[in-house]
């Protein structure tokens, strides 16, 4: 996964994520040295979801948010829009 091309600034560390017996495989987002998001990609059958990824859990902005990815790229991408948004301009 080539951090420029996704998400600029980010870096990710691939990990098992223990949700479930013998864990998932997951995914770590990090901007700069801050862990920003934990993603990882459904081994669920039932619902049509097998290989889409999930926002675990998120930090700041994306504290309590949970959405599911077709890819592991689209997820890193809406990730670091909703992380940092821009800054409001100040009004005059």
């Amino acid at each position: 996964m080539g951090n420029a091309n996704i998400a600029p600034g980010f870096s990710f560390s691939e990990a098992r994520i223990g949700t479930v017996e013998g864990g998932e495989s997951g995914v770590l987002v990090w901007k700069s040295d801050q862990l920003v998001a934990v993603l990882t990609q459904i081994d669920e059958e039932a619902y049509c979801t097998k290989g889409k990824w999930f926002l675990e859990t998120g930090f700041g902005l994306l504290s309590g948010l949970h959405k599911n990815f077709d890819t592991i790229e689209e997820a890193v991408k809406w990730v670091g829009i909703y992380t940092f948004p821009k800054p409001v301009p100040a009004v005059d």
